[in-house]
């Protein structure tokens, strides 16, 4: 396998040039109009199955999941979150917002990420290395608005991120900090002994999740000074919408302020 970092000119080309051609083309092969992405205003036949254990839900064209299309969909509600000269922070930073959050007019936007340094190749240009459990490069209250999208699950000393996080956010600012969770289930699962890759994946549904929050979620976030907004999907998308762009019906935007 190419370690695509070690040859900057080749990754460039790649990505440039032959991956939208073999996106639109792959696109192609499952046009129809049964599903509908969003992200990229295309309407499709069918999404693609990623995984033997999990729904067909990844966009053959921009490479959306059920996750990003759910955000971009309430982001279109809520352009506000987005006014001129806002900073912006972006924790393991998705391309395909990546790409969004770039075009914002006067925008100071920020990509940051643990393992930059390691998976340099699968990270979008200009993200920097960033540890959320300690910042000192931001002073307090630096940004506007932070998107940490399912990377806490990650992160051994979670909670420590998160008043990391509540730290560097404005008075009045917000952030989406959004984690999987057990709905129904109070306390979070979590064991520092499992390591192994297959039991992660068992107890708290992928490799390297080092845990599976239960409901006691909020309460985290509320311990670590924030003010909590949770807002069902069922809030700011149809029912038929839901359907169309295939997305988790009980999903819940996390949404938190300063």
């Amino acid at each position: 396998m190419i370690y695509l970092d070690k040859y900057p000119a080749l990754k460039h080309f790649l990505k440039k040039y032959l991956l939208p051609k073999y996106l639109w083309l792959r696109s192609l092969k499952y046009a129809g109009n049964t599903v509908y992405c969003p992200c990229c205003k295309g309407s499709f036949s069918k999404f693609i199955k990623v995984g033997p254990k999990r729904e067909p839900m990844l966009c053959p064209k921009c490479r959306s999941n059920d996750r990003d299309r759910f955000f971009w969909l309430f982001l279109e509600k809520n352009p506000d979150f987005f006014k001129p000269g806002i900073k912006l922070l972006h924790i393991s930073p998705e391309t395909i917002y990546y790409n969004r959050f770039r075009k914002i007019p006067d925008v100071d936007y920020t990509a940051g990420d643990k393992f930059v340094l390691q998976f340099g190749s699968t990270y979008p240009p200009d993200t920097i290395y960033l540890d959320i459990t300690d910042m000192p490069e931001f002073p307090d209250n630096t940004f506007d608005f932070i998107f940490c999208s399912h990377v806490l699950e990650y992160i051994n000393e979670d909670k420590k991120a998160l008043k990391e996080l509540y730290r560097v956010l404005k008075p009045g600012g917000k952030a989406i900090i959004s984690v999987p969770i057990n709905f129904g289930t109070y306390q979070t699962l979590e064991d520092p002994s499992v390591t192994d890759p297959k039991e992660q994946e068992r107890l708290y549904g992928d490799t390297g999740h080092l845990r599976y929050y239960g409901d006691d979620y909020f309460e985290r976030v509320q311990e670590a000074g924030f003010k909590t907004n949770f807002i069902p999907v069922a809030d700011f998308i149809t029912p038929e919408m839901i359907k169309k762009c295939v997305i988790k019906p009980l999903d819940i935007v996390h949404l938190c302020y300063k």
